[in-house]
C-alpha cells in the first residue's frame, strides 16, 4: 500500500508548486520560464508532471494540519474508490483525454484522472512510489526498466499505437530537408532531452544516423516534454523542431513538416506501451483501461490525432525520404 503522506506530496507537486520545491529532490523541481538558449535544458524538472481532475480542496485542507489523521482525510476526499491515475506521456495529452471520457462512458463509476509529462520523469515518479494505476509510455525503454524491477505488471503490458517522427518548421521556412540543419542560417534546433524523453531520443538517433548530429548538436535546444519542444517551433523561437507527427497535427496552421523519418532506417520503430502499475489500488478497472486502449473507439481517436498502428520491426524503406507536399 502507497503511504498516504507520499500521495498527498505527489499530488501537490504536479498540482502546483510546492513553498519550497528543493524539499521534494528529483520529484519537484521547476527551472526558470524563459526564453530558450542553445543547449538548454528548461521548465518542469525530472519528477513533475501536470495533472488534471484533481480539487484544490484537497490541498487546503492537508495544509491545515500536519496530523497524520487530517492528511488521511485530505487524500481520501480527493479520490474515489474507483479513481484512476494514469500517468501518461505528453504526447499523448489531447488523445488519451478522449479515451478516458469514453472509458467513463462505458465504464460507469470508473473516474479517469492523468499525469502528463516527460516518459522518463514519470518512470522516475513510479519507482519512487508515486501512487499511479495505468503507465503509457512513448518508448520501450522506461516499460521495460519498470518491468526489470517489477513495477508494472508484465502480463498487462500491451502496446497500443505508433507515431512518426518529423522535422517540423514555421511556415515561413526555408528548410526543406534534414540536411539543411547544418547550414549557416539555421542556429537553433529544438529538439526534447534525449536523456528522459522519448522523441528526443528517436531525435537523436535519426541525426547520428544521417551523419548530422555533430553539425547540429551545438545548435540544439532542449525542451523537457515533447510538447514543449513543439511551443518553441509554434512560436517561432527556433529555426526547426523535430517532434512527433501527432503533436505536429495540433499545430499545423502555424508550423509545417519539412520532412519524415524513416523508421527502421533513421530510428527503432516508435511504438506506445501501456502497463498496470503493480501497486494499482485498482487493479482491476486498471487493466480494464489498459484493455480498452486496443478497443475500436480508442484506436479511432488516436488514428484521429495522428498516431499510427503499431509498427513491425522491419519495414520496406521507400526509395526516398517522404516529404509532405507545400
Amino acid at each position: 500500500m502507497i503511504p498516504v503522506k507520499w500521495s498527498c506530496r505527489f499530488l501537490e507537486c504536479v498540482e502546483k508548486q510546492p513553498p519550497n520545491p528543493q524539499s521534494w529532490g528529483s520529484l519537484c523541481q521547476r527551472g526558470p520560464s524563459v526564453s530558450p538558449k542553445v543547449g538548454s535544458r528548461v521548465g518542469w524538472g525530472a519528477g513533475c508532471g501536470h495533472i488534471t481532475g484533481f480539487s484544490n480542496t484537497l490541498f487546503s485542507i492537508a495544509h491545515a494540519s500536519a496530523s497524520a489523521i487530517l492528511l488521511m482525510t485530505a487524500c481520501a476526499a480527493g479520490a474515489r474508490a474507483e479513481d484512476l491515475l494514469v500517468s501518461a506521456a505528453a504526447s499523448l495529452t489531447d488523445a488519451m483525454k478522449q479515451i478516458g471520457r469514453e472509458f467513463t462512458v462505458k465504464n460507469p463509476g470508473v473516474t479517469v484522472r492523468f499525469n502528463f509529462g516527460a516518459s522518463g520523469a514519470l518512470q522516475q515518479q513510479i519507482e519512487n512510489g508515486a501512487p499511479v494505476d495505468v503507465f503509457a509510455s512513448a518508448g520501450s525503454k522506461e516499460m521495460d526498466a519498470l518491468g526489470q524491477s517489477r513495477k508494472i505488471d508484465a502480463s498487462t503490458r500491451l502496446d497500443f499505437a505508433g507515431n512518426r517522427l518529423v522535422l517540423l518548421i514555421p511556415l515561413r521556412s526555408q528548410i526543406k530537408q534534414w540536411e539543411d540543419l547544418v547550414g549557416p542560417s539555421v542556429r537553433r534546433v529544438a529538439l526534447s532531452n534525449p536523456d528522459s524523453v522519448p522523441s528526443g531520443r528517436y531525435a537523436k538517433e535519426t541525426l547520428i544516423k544521417r551523419g548530422l548530429w555533430a553539425a547540429v548538436q551545438p545548435k540544439a535546444v532542449f525542451g523537457h516534454t515533447v510538447r514543449q519542444t513543439l511551443a518553441y517551433v509554434t512560436r517561432g523561437d527556433v529555426d526547426a523542431g523535430i517532434v512527433f507527427a501527432s503533436d505536429a497535427i495540433t499545430k499545423s496552421r502555424r508550423t509545417h513538416v519539412a520532412q519524415y523519418a524513416v523508421p527502421v532506417v533513421d530510428h527503432v520503430p516508435i511504438n506506445y506501451p501501456a502497463a498496470v502499475v503493480t501497486a494499482s489500488r485498482h487493479a482491476q478497472a486498471a487493466k480494464r483501461f489498459v484493455a480498452f486502449l486496443k478497443d475500436p473507439a480508442a484506436q479511432g481517436i488516436l488514428g484521429r490525432a495522428g498516431f499510427t498502428s503499431i509498427h513491425p520491426m522491419r519495414v520496406n524503406p521507400p526509395s526516398k525520404s517522404a516529404v509532405s507536399p507545400r
